[in-house]
């Protein structure tokens, strides 16, 4: 049987306990090109006409069933145990415990809420949760919640959820005047009461106003390797705690909605306030007038902060400008933020040394559930992964319905197709120690550490422990022989060239060079990502001497040419449709038929027009479901279309104690809360 044709099949996602069938994949895939497509007259793109005679057609995933049973699973469909059983939610560590003590300085002090109380004991800042799942609700399509850790039988209406921030202020907590509230104020309070834990250097308020002076005789920040490891033999046991900042990315004109904000209140409750300041919660602004001189005037800054940011998020708003860096990095001879998002949040790092690490965060992106239970369970998962393999398994989906239950053994898999494929020529030898691009002109100097052995030699124990330097929610994948759209958008690797945008050719599509093919790269889709110190410290010096790539390359290919380690951490992401587990796997994990170049071929579902199979996902950027599932989940109703049908209204104003009841999962898009709701209100 040739490998490269055969494989199993295990049915949908619904019955993925079913004994795998052996079937041949090029007819397997002949057959399942034959669907009902609509006719070349209906407006959609990409185009349904485009593909009858085609290998391939991205949107085959339309025809397969709808799931409904996320919608139709809620509160109602709870065992009477779990019903009665909507209890405080907080995942917290038992600070201050014995076992804490050991491996923590300091003394955890409990800060206070909105409401002026104690954390600790102001029930009405406690978010519930229902312990338990309703009956049928659909297992996730990618990963598995206890993959990375996160509880797997808890869920959450949005009473439960909301109530604490806002939601309904008339179900019986105490009232709030929001506009009051110093969300600031309360950060630093906490930290103050809780500095015992950080390193010194750490326990700083934040500056809200930093300076935009490039002093170049800063000395380098120390290495995270060497500053902030989880486990160092040669360290004393007890350890200071990192700090963790989080931007939420606004703008300009950006209309924060009543939902947006309960959503940011909820962020710098959980992840700031009862944590004792692990964390601290910015609202980011990029001000898109670059001839304001705000930053030599303040009293336009404090005018344009009142202009742009409510009343109160005002004093946890720090405003920023691409105008800063063509001052900072002249040689790259491009700022604009849509090519280059981060090098704002290498300046703020700059500007900010205190935090060890840095969240980039979106504000229509949601996560049902505690958000310090996510990011720590997240950054808990990328420390324990070696380093052995990890740029290669970080290109693959973990899907359980052709993949089984068991994660450890999907790894193992993957690792054995990796060895395999390498040992007979079909891929490049692994990553193993820092990758500098051999013609870089000044010549790059990796900052991260060199393997302690050979990659024969280690037994997957080299970065076990290891703090990650960046983290990603998607998997990262090469894209030289894909025809993802950016993947020439590089920036001065060959010395003095670089695209050139101009009112004609805005994105210089076809902007290309011969060296670019042996350049090394690894691209990431959707930037809410976390970096380390260090990772922001080695783009920036990159970007001194000119050289850059389009934002979601750039973070992933420093920490690649730098040694640095980079995880894609695999949450749960659910799914809109009862999709075929074979056809998911093919499509989602591509490979030109070579194991190991997962995403990395010519039918890479990052392509242009492949990139469609990702609009059912609940976490994806150019996706739909989320914003449907969000607003129903919230009881609001909405307009959705099914495949086949006509576009209709769905879901209604729901009273409490009804609705949908969802576990922890995070969602991307969910924009334009307010305009959607007040349109279908009528």
């Amino acid at each position: 049987m040739n490998p490269e044709t055969h494989l199993y099949s295990t049915g949908t996602i619904a019955s993925s306990s079913k004994a795998p069938i052996p079937i041949n994949k090029l007819d397997y895939m002949a057959n399942m090109l034959k669907w009902n497509r609509p006719g070349k007259g209906n407006k959609h793109w990409p185009p349904y006409g485009d593909y009858h005679h085609s290998d391939y057609d991205p949107n085959r995933w339309e025809g397969f069933d709808m799931d409904h049973r996320i919608y139709d699973n809620g509160v109602e469909q709870l065992s009477d145990t779990a019903k009665s059983s909507l209890l405080p939610y907080l995942p917290y560590p038992k600070y201050n415990s014995p076992e804490w003590r050991e491996e923590w300085k300091g003394e955890y002090v409990a800060c206070k809420g909105a409401r002026g109380v104690p954390l600790n004991i102001s029930k009405e800042d406690q978010v519930m949760a229902y312990r338990g799942l309703p009956k049928d609700f659909p297992e996730s399509f990618v990963s598995r919640p206890d993959v990375i850790g996160l509880d797997s039988n808890v869920c959450f209406d949005r009473y439960s959820r909301y109530g604490p921030y806002g939601f309904d202020d008339s179900i019986g907590r105490t009232q709030v005047e929001w506009k009051n509230v110093k969300w600031g104020e309360l950060q630093n309070q906490c930290l103050e009461q809780n500095q015992g834990r950080y390193r010194p250097e750490a326990r700083n308020f934040a500056n809200m106003t930093p300076g935009i002076e490039f002093n170049e005789e800063l000395p380098a920040t120390t290495s995270i390797h060497a500053e902030s490891k989880r486990t160092n033999p040669s360290e004393p046991p007890v350890s200071y705690h990192s700090r963790t900042a989080v931007l939420i990315r606004g703008y300009e004109g950006y209309t924060y909605e009543e939902n947006d904000i309960q959503a940011i209140r909820a962020m710098i409750t959980e992840l700031s306030l009862f944590s004792g300041g692990e964390y601290q919660v910015f609202l980011f602004v990029n001000i898109k007038s670059h001839d304001l001189a705000i930053f030599s005037d303040p009293e336009l800054y404090k005018e344009t902060l009142k202009q742009h940011v409510p009343e109160e998020l005002r004093d946890i708003a720090i405003l920023w400008s691409e105008a800063i860096f063509k001052s900072w990095y002249p040689n790259v001879t491009n700022w604009q933020v849509y090519w280059h998002q981060f090098m704002c949040v290498q300046w703020f790092s700059y500007t900010h040394p205190e935090f060890d690490y840095v969240w980039n965060w979106e504000t229509d992106a949601r996560y049902i559930g505690n958000h310090y239970h996510f990011f720590s369970r997240v950054a808990d998962f990328a420390a324990k992964q070696p380093r052995k393999l990890l740029w290669e398994r970080n290109k693959r989906y973990y899907l359980p319905a052709i993949h089984g239950n068991n994660y450890s053994a999907f790894v193992e898999d993957t690792n054995e197709k990796i060895l395999d494929s390498f040992a007979k020529d079909k891929i490049p030898p692994p990553v193993w120690g820092p990758q500098p691009y051999p013609e870089a002109e000044p010549p790059q100097v990796p900052v991260g550490p060199a393997p302690p052995t050979t990659q024969e030699e280690d037994k997957f124990s080299w970065g076990v422990g290891e703090e990650a330097d960046f983290i990603t929610l998607l998997p990262m994948f090469d894209p030289r022989d894909t025809e993802w759209s950016y993947k020439d958008k590089i920036w001065n690797y060959v010395p003095g060239v670089h695209p050139e945008f101009t009112g004609d050719y805005p994105t210089d599509i076809h902007f290309k060079h011969p060296k670019f093919k042996e350049l090394n790269r690894r691209v990431f889709i959707n930037t809410v990502v976390r970096f380390s110190k260090g990772l922001l410290r080695a783009m920036h010096d990159e970007n001194v001497v000119g050289r850059a790539m389009v934002a979601e390359m750039w973070p992933s290919t420093a920490a690649l040419q730098h040694g640095l380690k980079a995880v894609y951490a695999p949450h749960p992401i659910w799914g809109d449709r009862h999709w075929d587990a074979l056809y998911s796997d093919l499509i989602f994990n591509a490979d030109d038929r070579v194991d190991g170049k997962w995403g990395e071929g010519r039918d890479s579902v990052y392509n242009h027009d492949r990139e469609y199979n990702f609009q059912g996902w609940s976490w994806y950027y150019a996706s739909k479901f989320p914003r449907i599932l969000y607003r129903q989940w919230l009881g609001w109703r909405v307009k959705t279309h099914e495949f086949a049908q006509e576009e209709r209204v769905v879901g209604e104003e729901l009273g409490k104690g009804t609705g949908m009841c969802l576990p922890g999962m995070i969602l991307h898009p969910v924009k334009r809360m307010a305009k959607d709701r007040e349109s279908l209100r009528r």
